[in-house]
């Protein structure tokens, strides 16, 4: 008995044996014949598991060329939600990159960041932060209270903050992006394109590769706890190396996921899934599927002209209903179990960085002395008179100026 292309064939000739023995051997094969058919049958509905079914935006691009090697709505704008941070992280970047500021420059946690909602670290009113700590805890733990803080740090004011994320983003050619705020919280006026946080990420890669190690990390430790990325590439994929993950319940779950093989870098940008273990499972599958293809000199998001992109979807009465929240699998990074034949068990990663309050080695930015808060600029104020018997004495306000004559004999 041979298989051969999938069909069994019997070589035993009847005569040379027993009419039990071939009817015997005829149900044998009749029996593995059949069990080959389930096999067979069952392959593609176990391939099924892994097709990828994503009906929002998506990219994948190759970082060192911008060639596109796969993209779905690419230029439709959507809520970017913390993926805002990375354009927070590269202002922040080019501020020192300029010398405005240094790494050890000061973040105060002001009033107004204090009051962001989470996530976030919770730290008080006056706390103080080194610029580099406050780009670690905005790369990984993604913390608002954080991310408004650096913004006043590095401009003065998060008003002043935000136009300088709007220039970035014009300047790089983001044509469907507009920031309000530097932390991704949610605001109908904020949104961005899977292209465009593409051509975002790829700038960041290239242009500041020696910030790539926060990226990379799978945590950053306090002296009270560890906090995790949420990004469930880094521990789970071959070659994972960044960049950030962003949620809020209009957006869906966002992931601009890179990995590196084989000295060539990928980035994948996916908006609005539906979970946080489906953004990872659908960004490897794309991740991997790039790595397979070949450099063709195709289009590149250097080359192309980006199309206005339809408004954003807001996905909250998808995704944020008690329904939605009861059913969907999504456990804290550090926790998560995930089958994909994509994704391997959890390799547990070294790469974690401790932060602390304070270590504080250089000045603010000078903006900072200029803008932050609302200080009133002092006006000059009206000039009077203060006579004493007959010494008369000029004064502004309560305070008397001028030249005090000596006293002289009584008569």
């Amino acid at each position: 008995m041979l298989v051969h292309g999938g069909y069994l064939k019997i070589v035993t000739h009847p005569h040379q044996i027993s009419n039990s023995v071939l009817n015997k051997s005829m149900y044998r094969s009749k029996l593995i014949l059949s069990m080959l058919v389930v096999v067979l049958f069952a392959l593609p509905t176990l391939a099924k598991a892994e097709t990828l079914a994503i009906k929002t935006p998506y990219i994948v691009i190759d970082i060192k060329t911008g060639e596109i090697l796969a993209q779905q709505k690419a230029n439709d704008r959507w809520y970017p939600a913390s993926l805002t941070k990375l354009m927070t992280a590269y202002v922040t970047f080019k501020a020192i990159q300029r010398n405005e500021i240094e790494a050890g420059s000061p973040v105060v946690i002001s009033a107004a960041a204090q009051k962001q909602p989470p996530s976030k670290m919770g730290y008080k009113k006056g706390v103080k932060l080194r610029i580099d700590t406050a780009l670690k805890i905005i790369i990984i733990k993604s913390a608002n209270d954080v991310s408004h803080a650096l913004g006043e740090a590095v401009a003065g004011n998060l008003k002043a903050f935000v136009v300088r994320m709007n220039q970035e983003a014009k300047r790089l050619g983001m044509s469907n992006t507009q920031f309000t705020n530097s932390n991704g919280l949610h605001n109908a006026n904020q949104y961005s394109s899977a292209r465009d946080m593409a051509l975002l990420s790829a700038q960041i890669l290239k242009e500041f590769p020696q910030y790539a190690y926060m990226y990379e990390a799978a945590a950053i430790k306090t002296p009270s706890k560890t906090h995790y990325s949420y990004n469930l590439l880094l521990e789970r994929f071959k070659g994972a190396n960044g960049m950030k993950t962003g949620f809020v319940c209009a957006s869906g779950y966002n992931l601009v996921g890179s990995a590196t093989r084989n000295e060539r870098s990928l980035v994948a940008v996916l908006m609005g899934t539906s979970s946080q273990t489906q953004r990872a499972v659908s960004a490897a599958h794309l991740l991997d599927a790039g790595f397979k293809t070949h450099p063709s000199n195709q289009a590149t998001i250097y080359n192309t002209n980006p199309i206005k992109g339809a408004k954003p979807k807001n996905m909250r009465p998808i995704l944020c209903t008690q329904e939605a929240r009861n059913s969907r699998y999504d456990p804290g990074a550090g926790k998560a179990k995930i089958k994909s034949t994509h994704l391997y068990a959890r390799r547990i990663s070294s790469k974690i960085l401790s932060i602390t309050t304070g270590g504080i080695t250089a000045t603010a930015s000078a903006a900072s002395y200029i803008n932050i808060g609302k200080i009133p600029v002092p006006t000059k104020r009206p000039k009077t008179q203060l006579n004493v018997g007959n010494i008369v004495f000029k004064t502004i306000g309560s305070a008397a100026t001028g030249e005090i004559p000596l006293p002289t004999k009584r008569p």
